[in-house]
C-alpha cells in the first residue's frame, strides 16, 4: 500500500484495466488485507488472485468474490495424482477439481487454471485423461505449459535423474497437438502460444504484457514496464522495506533498450498472439525486422495475412527460435 501510494501520481489520467495478485501464495492473506486496495481501482477492472488448489473454501473464496476479486487463476497443472506427486504438488486430482467447482459456486465465473505437459513419466494415455476430465469444469480461461529447468530452482538440481524420464520428442508433439484439438473442442480456443480462452475472456493483464502496455509491479522483485523503461524491485524483502520506511521507491534495476531493440522485442512478444501483428498499426519497421521476416517466411514460419503478419503452426512450434531472429 505504501508502494502503491508512491506511484500513485503516475495513474492519473490512466484507465487501470487489470490487476493481478500473483506469485507466491496471495490467498494465505485475508480478504480484509485486500480490502483497502480494492477500493481504489474502477468497478470495470479485471482483477485476478492466484490461488493453490489445496488452499480453496467456499468461505474464503466468497469473502474474495465480495470485496472485488472476479477472476481466479488456480495452479492445477495436472488432473493425475502420480504426475502431481512428482511435481511436488500438495494437492491432488480431486481437490483440483473441487477447487475450480468451489470458486464457481463462490460466484467468481472466470476461472482460470495452469496444466503442464512433457511431465516425467507422463503418457499419451495420462495425458488425454487429465484432458478429458476438463470438459465438464467451469474454467473460461487455460495456461499450458511444459516443464523447464530453471536454474535455481529444485527441479533444476533434479535434473539429471529427471531428464531421462521425459516422454520422447515425438510424443511430445503429438501432446501438445492432442491438447490443442482437445481444448477447442469445449471451447477453448488458442489465442497466444500458451494461452486458450473461451469466447471474450482473453485474460486482459497478459493481453497487456504482450502488446506493450505499461504496467507497475509492486513488491519485492517484481517488475514494471513504464514510459518505454522497465525496472525492478529490491529482490530482497529486508531491502525492500528499508527503501519504503525512507519514503523512497524500492527499484534496484532500470533499463531503456534504444531504437530499434525496443521495436525488435515488441515485435516478437507481439507475434505470440495467434490474431498476428497489424503492420500499418505498428508502424515503420527497421530494416533488422524486415531482414528477420525475410528468413522467417523462406524458412516458412510467418505467414502475410494482407496487413497481419501471423506465426504458422510450425511457426508456432519454433517460436522460440523465431523470435531469436528477430531479436
Amino acid at each position: 500500500m505504501k508502494e502503491w501510494t508512491m506511484r500513485l501520481p503516475q495513474t492519473q489520467g490512466k484507465r487501470i484495466v487489470s490487476v493481478y495478485f500473483g506469485g507466491g501464495t496471495p490467498t494465505k492473506l485475508s480478504p480484509n488485507d485486500y480490502a483497502p486496495f480494492l477500493d481504489l481501482l474502477p468497478a470495470d477492472c479485471e482483477i485476478t488472485l492466484e490461488a493453490n488448489p489445496e488452499d480453496v473454501t467456499l468461505p474464503l473464496m466468497r469473502g474474495f468474490r465480495s470485496i472485488g476479486i472476479n477472476r481466479v487463476s488456480l495452479g492445477v497443472q495436472s488432473l493425475n495424482d502420480n504426475e502431481l506427486t512428482l511435481l511436488g504438488r500438495t494437492h491432488n486430482a480431486h481437490t483440483a477439481i473441487q477447487a475450480i467447482e468451489t470458486t464457481h459456486a463462490a460466484g467468481i465465473s472466470n476461472i482460470s487454471i495452469d496444466l503442464m505437459f512433457e511431465l516425467p513419466k507422463q503418457t499419451q494415455a495420462s495425458w488425454h485423461n487429465t484432458l478429458q476430465q476438463l470438459s465438464p469444469l467451469p474454467i473460461t480461461h487455460l495456461s499450458l505449459y511444459n516443464l523447464t529447468f530453471e536454474p535455481h530452482t529444485l527441479f533444476f538440481k533434479r535434473s539429471q535423474r529427471l531428464t531421462p524420464l521425459l516422454p520422447p520428442e515425438e510424443e511430445r508433439l503429438q501432446m501438445l497437438q492432442t491438447a490443442i484439438a482437445a481444448l477447442e473442442s469445449i471451447g477453448l480456443i488458442r489465442y497466444e502460444i500458451s494461452a486458450f480462452a473461451k469466447n471474450g475472456m482473453h485474460s486482459r493483464h497478459n493481453t497487456g504484457y504482450w502488446t506493450g502496455r505499461s504496467f507497475l509491479g509492486f513488491g519485492p522483485s517484481a517488475f514494471s514496464y513504464w514510459d518505454g523503461a522497465r525496472f525492478s524491485n529490491a529482490p530482497h524483502f529486508q531491502r525492500y522495506l528499508d527503501a519504503l520506511e525512507q519514503h523512497r521507491l524500492p527499484v534496484e534495476f532500470e533499463e531503456k533498450l534504444p531504437y530499434p531493440r525496443n521495436l525488435q522485442e515488441l515485435f516478437a512478444v507481439q507475434l505470440r498472439l495467434t490474431s498476428g501483428i497489424d503492420l500499418a498499426a505498428f508502424g515503420p519497421l527497421p530494416p533488422v525486422i524486415q531482414e528477420a521476416l525475410h528468413t522467417l517466411k523462406k524458412k516458412e514460419w510467418i505467414v502475410n495475412d494482407g496487413n497481419l503478419v501471423k506465426l504458422t503452426p510450425s511457426g508456432q512450434l519454433f517460436y522460440d527460435s523465431a523470435a531469436s531472429e528477430i531479436i
